[in-house]
């Protein structure tokens, strides 16, 4: 399994923004993607905290399809108006899918 990991700020007041946008139209984008495994936004429960993105992918070449037929692109530009500053992006492989429901 291959994983992507993206970590940011969001701006001041923007969090349900970012909320909805991500939920509503970047989740649905990104889980049509052959070989996505899920997607999540998850939320700091410190103040301070940073926002994370991660997308579960079958396999490497099904993520790295999807960052390069553009669709990863398009999910960054529907969020970046909400980033507090730059994103930092992550990846990771896993031989743990049998922790997920198939």
């Amino acid at each position: 399994m291959w994983i992507r990991m993206g970590s940011f700020a969001v701006k001041e007041g923007e969090v349900e923004a970012l909320r909805g946008v991500y939920n509503g139209t970047a989740v649905p984008k990104v889980r049509a993607c052959a070989g996505n495994l899920g997607c999540l936004l998850l939320e700091p429960v410190e103040p301070a905290g940073e926002f994370l993105v991660i997308t579960m992918w079958r396999d490497r070449a099904a993520g790295e399809a999807y960052d390069q037929s553009g669709a990863a692109a398009e999910v960054v530009a529907l969020v970046r108006q909400f980033f507090a500053g730059p994103p930092t992006l992550r990846s990771y492989e896993s031989a743990s899918a049998d922790g997920l429901d198939s």
